[in-house]
């Protein structure tokens, strides 16, 4: 038998175990792709309404500049959001390649049909610089009214500045035809469900059908008589959508920004919707945009005169009615007393309470003679048609026995005068401060006799009295701890984490905007009422701003409506509340004439209101 050298036969198979790794690691060799950036359209035509995709991809990049849009008339460029990322690896013939892509994503719409010429861009990256082509696109007219048509019906000819009016927004669409459906034309619900809900702009309509969508529900649905471009009648469906408007701004009433848009149905045909369903239905598998926007209404706005205006009118219009209650009513002099201030509509109930404001007592002069009021305005809850205000007022004296009939003035619209309603008097019993006896108040002893308090006894020596021991003035100081050297061990790593998280949140603000605009937002806020110079005006506007900033809306544009909108569309009612009550002053003061320039103390009420967006809206 022949002898096997064991330890000589694994040294060879270890040596051959060796060189196949090493033979392997030289095989599956990794490589990057190189780094470029490209750039692409969805389309060069399109519908207005129905935005072209502009592509953004930065391949292999470790550092770059976010893209800036540029700014050209007529078109609206807006992101799609937050940029995606997207890593692969390839192994190919032993050879690894990594990639690595970021895709900015924008939509690019035009407001008027025609060519539009997109300009070059530049881009940076990785220390290079990339240019785009330019180029024009195309826009069709997507206005159609032999298919689609919007109305604005029921508003009344003339309104006054904050008031609140019926309208009513008709959406006319004639019905899809034909032979293979069993009527012969598409459903009434199945046509609305044609509607893009979400790229609608619907102006001061958008919580009613916001509403409506929530609920699943249809809008109210009718047959109308069309007359048709040849002027023949044809039956069409009719959607009602009724909302109340508020009426925030003097002069024509403006329903432009009001656009309804549908993909209209063009061709249907027999399909599976689902895997599970054997049976083919009846699809639609053309289709093509639609859009319809209401004519102007003829309605004119007015503010309420000057003359005549009371001093305490907090800029109320309708009818109201006002109750007061006071407690307590037997207090002493500069004790605190809580007015409940009760506004109830005794008008046509449209009334927007959560704008309605407070009646302005520190104006009222009967009041102020005897009260010390406050200047600030307390913010009130809504209960059905009544809004609840409390408020302060302190005696200022022992002949502060009543309070005063309060009025809260209003303009009626019914009669285009202001108007006053007032609470009862209230009588009070009011008495001088109390003088209070110490053993009166628990927990403090009476003085003692003084024969039995305890004396002092002078003692000589000083400071060195208060030492029996001399050896404790010379003991050797406390020689300080080693906390030193655990704060020289703590502080490299403490160190690298706070950098990295400053790192890590720029990096973020690149790829989101919205971040880096609404951690902004306070900053640029302070700095446009520092230039305002009290304009009411430029107040509201740098508002108006600050709310688009901190939600991530759209920058410009941003009516009063839609950021009290989104707000109570984030569940904050309260403060969508407050900041309704602020706009509308402003804006009433802008178009009406107002008081002037803006006071310091309205002017922080702004900056502690968006105090409070920071704490709420994150």
């Amino acid at each position: 038998m022949r002898h096997v050298n064991t330890h000589t036969a694994h040294r060879h198979s270890l040596t051959t175990l060796v060189a196949g790794i090493c033979l392997l690691l030289g095989w599956l060799t990794t490589s990057a792709a190189a780094s470029t950036v490209k750039h692409g359209l969805s389309a060069t035509t399109s519908w207005v309404g129905s935005p072209i995709v502009l592509s953004l991809v930065f391949e292999n990049i470790t550092d770059h500049q976010q893209p800036v849009m540029p700014n050209v008339p007529g078109l609206h460029i807006t992101s799609s959001g937050t940029p995606s990322r997207m890593s692969s690896v390839q192994i190919i013939n032993g050879r690894r390649t990594e990639e690595a892509t970021l895709t900015y994503r924008y939509l690019i719409d035009a407001a008027t049909p025609g060519p539009h010429a997109l300009p070059a861009m530049t881009l940076h990256a990785d220390d290079k610089t990339y240019s785009t082509e330019p180029v024009v696109l195309t826009f069709l007219s997507s206005d159609d009214d032999n298919l689609l048509r919007a109305e604005i019906q029921d508003v009344p000819s003339h309104g006054w500045l904050g008031d609140t009016v019926p309208a009513t927004l008709r959406i006319l669409m004639k019905p899809f035809k034909n032979s293979q459906i069993r009527d012969g034309v598409l459903s009434a619900s199945d046509m609305w469900r044609q509607v893009q809900i979400e790229t609608c702009r619907w102006g001061p309509f958008l919580e009613s059908v916001t509403t409506l969508q929530t609920g699943n529900r249809f809008p109210k649905i009718s047959i109308a008589q069309v007359e048709n471009a040849a002027g023949e009648m044809e039956r069409w469906y009719a959607y009602d959508i009724e909302a109340d408007l508020p009426l925030l701004h003097a002069g024509k009433l403006d329903l432009s920004d009001i656009m309804v848009r549908m993909n209209y149905p063009m061709q249907i045909g027999r399909g599976r919707t689902s895997f599970f369903d054997p049976i083919p239905s009846l699809t639609i598998t053309q289709s093509r945009p639609v859009t319809a926007r209401p004519t102007d209404v003829q309605t004119l706005v007015d503010a309420p005169p000057s003359q005549g205006q009371p001093d305490t009118w907090a800029g109320a219009v309708g009818q109201y009615a006002f109750d007061v209650t006071a407690n307590p009513t037997d207090v002493v002099v500069g004790e605190p007393i809580t007015l409940t201030m009760r506004i109830t509509d005794r008008g046509n109930g449209r009334g927007d309470l959560d704008l309605l404001q407070s009646p302005k007592l520190e104006r009222d002069k009967s009041l102020t003679k005897h009260f010390r009021v406050p200047d600030e305005r307390p913010g009130g809850v809504v209960s059905g048609n009544t809004k609840i205000f409390t408020q302060t007022i302190r005696p200022t004296s022992v002949e502060s026995t009543v309070i005063p009939a309060i009025p809260f003035a209003f303009f009626n619209t019914q009669t285009g005068s202001y108007d006053a309603s007032l609470s009862r008097p209230i009588p009070l019993s009011v008495t001088s401060a109390k003088h209070v006896d110490a053993s009166a108040v628990a927990g403090v002893l009476p003085a003692t006799d003084s024969s039995t308090q305890t004396e002092l006894t002078a003692v000589r020596g000083g400071l060195l009295a208060n030492y029996t021991d001399p050896d404790m003035l010379l003991a050797p100081p406390v020689q300080p701890g080693a906390w030193w050297f655990v704060l020289i061990l703590l502080f490299p790593p403490v160190g690298f984490a706070v950098l990295a998280g400053f790192q890590q949140r720029r990096s973020a603000d690149r790829d989101d905007p919205r971040r880096g605009r609404a951690r902004k937002a306070g900053k640029i806020l302070a700095s446009k009422l520092e230039v305002s110079g009290g304009s009411p005006e430029a107040a509201a506007t740098a508002l108006r701003g600050y709310v688009a900033d901190r939600l991530g809306l759209p920058a410009g544009g941003l009516t009063s409506d839609e950021a009290v909108q989104a707000l109570r569309h984030r569940g904050q009612k309260e403060l969508a509340e407050d900041l309704g009550t602020l706009l509308q002053d402003l804006e009433r003061r802008t178009y009406a004439g107002g008081s002037g320039s803006l006071q310091p103390t309205e002017t922080d009420d702004l900056r502690q209101l968006a105090k409070r967006m920071e704490a709420c809206v994150r």
